[in-house]
């Protein structure tokens, strides 16, 4: 009797768990192309009118910045997102001499930055500005800005590649490689979607180049690579349309003669629909 009842539990627990990895099964065998992939995005964001709806976006809250290589440390300060169409600007601010912050925007026609001193950067805010298309192109920040990339891929004319469900940071997700046609975008950049829900979770961009101070011939192969790896989680909903309000950015750069790793903890703790915002806002008058 004993024997059947634990036959029936282990049975149970069998059906139990091929339910719960039904979609994640589901999405393997699943093949979508890049199109429908995104439009399966954008619907898990809200419907149609109510994306429509939405032209502005203003979000608030608090970050902490940690300095884990190249620098020790960590501060806490505030942070913001606007963004007006295909305008974008993002703030972290940390009041900080040595370390004030990262400031970039697109105006829809030139990417600035925020500088600490004259011609000086802070190094994510650096290399977004030098690697503009990531803002105009609409690549980062996912769907926390209007300016999304994915809501109007058509005009993007990116290549893009479907790939199917990868494992990546210990979960199964949809992955989508965008390729930009603009020439001079050498930055290789991937989208990670839920399989269960098609939530927008992580976006990856990876760079390398040639070590630009060479020692000696023996250094001609050495590389510096870059990468940026954001991280969207607690999707709450706010006028009808369902939004991430955690948000990790991390920015490395791996360099034959020491390197950088500095991650930004972002909490939305608010966001805020159809301001009118002043296209001043979205340039920082960097020269």
């Amino acid at each position: 009797m004993q024997y059947k009842r634990i036959t029936v539990v282990s049975c149970f627990l069998v059906v139990l768990v091929a339910v719960a990895m039904h979609p994640v099964l589901e999405a393997r065998q699943q093949k979508l192309k890049p199109e429908e992939l995104i439009a399966k995005h954008l619907d898990s964001i809200g419907t149609p009118d109510a994306r429509k709806a939405v032209s502005s976006r203003t979000t608030s809250g608090t970050v902490q910045v940690s300095f884990r290589v190249g620098g020790s440390g960590t501060l806490n300060g505030k942070a913001n997102i606007l963004s007006q169409t295909n305008l974008v600007r993002l703030g972290f601010g940390f009041g900080a001499i040595e370390y004030p912050g990262e400031q970039v925007a697109f105006d829809g026609s030139k990417v600035t930055a925020g500088m600490m001193s004259p011609g000086n950067y802070p190094p994510f805010s650096g290399f977004v500005y030098e690697h503009d298309f990531l803002l105009k192109e609409g690549l980062l920040f996912g769907s926390l800005s209007t300016a999304w990339g994915l809501y109007d891929i058509a005009s993007k004319k990116a290549r893009l590649d479907s790939t199917g469900v990868k494992k990546v940071d210990g979960k199964q997700l949809y992955e989508l490689k965008y390729n930009s046609r603009n020439s001079r975008a050498n930055v290789q950049a991937w989208f990670y979607f839920e399989p269960e829900t098609f939530r927008h979770v992580r976006s990856q961009f990876k760079l390398e180049v040639p070590a630009s101070r060479m020692a000696n011939i023996s250094d001609s192969a050495e590389l510096v690579r870059y990468q940026i790896v954001e991280r969207f989680d607690e999707f709450k909903q706010v006028d009808g349309l369902t939004l991430p309000h955690s948000h990790n950015l991390e920015f490395t750069v791996d360099a034959p003669r020491g390197g950088i790793l500095t991650t930004w903890t972002h909490n939305i703790e608010r966001i805020t629909h159809g301001e009118s915002l002043n296209r001043e806002l979205f340039s920082l008058n960097s020269k």
